[in-house]
Order: C-alpha cells, then structure tokens, then sequence
C-alpha cells in the first residue's frame, strides 16, 4: 500500500466518522425536539419573546435540513467519491499485478 492509498484510507475514515457524527447530532436533536419541546421552546423563548412556536418550529426544521445538506455535502458526498475512487485504485493495480506476473 502505497502513501496516496494509505492518504485516502485516511481522509476516509475521517469523512465515515464526521457523517456518523452529523447524522448522530441531527437524530439529537430531533429527539429533543421530540421529547421535550415545549421545555425547549419555553427556554428560547423568554431569550426571544416575540417569536412565536410556528416559527420556533420553523427554524429548527430550516435548521435540520441544513445541517442535513452540510453533512451531506462536506462529509458523506466526499466518503463516496474516495471510496469509489479507491475501488477502482485497487481494482486497476489488480489487473496490472496479474498482468506483469504473467
């Protein structure tokens, strides 16, 4: 295994933990959300009186499908074009090995 390969495997790994990370934030948020959101909303609230829960509510889900997209962009969109880049790393060496062996 060369250094580029080992470089990708690494930048892998990093970009598997950050989407695991994200998606483990986002599901932590939704189930605040779930469980207690009139807590939530009573907090934000008295921080911003004017806001009503419809916007509260608002916000948080323009909030979650934002983070949603960042995560998808920044970390899961990358881990599968090294992943597919890697396989096919592997896959073309494959040949070239088998060839020159032969």
């Amino acid at each position: 295994m060369n250094t580029s390969d080992k470089l990708l495997e690494t930048a892998s790994r990093i970009l598997a933990r950050c989407s695991i990370m994200g998606f483990i934030l986002l599901l932590w948020w939704w189930v605040c959300l779930e469980v207690a959101s009139d807590f939530i909303y009573a907090v934000h609230s008295r921080i911003a009186p004017s806001m009503s829960e419809l916007q509260f509510q608002l916000i948080n889900y323009i909030g979650m499908i934002s983070t949603k997209l960042v995560i998808m962009i920044l970390f899961l969109l990358p881990w599968i074009a090294i992943k597919l880049i890697s396989r096919t790393h592997r896959s073309q060496s494959g040949t070239v090995t088998t060839a020159t062996g032969s």
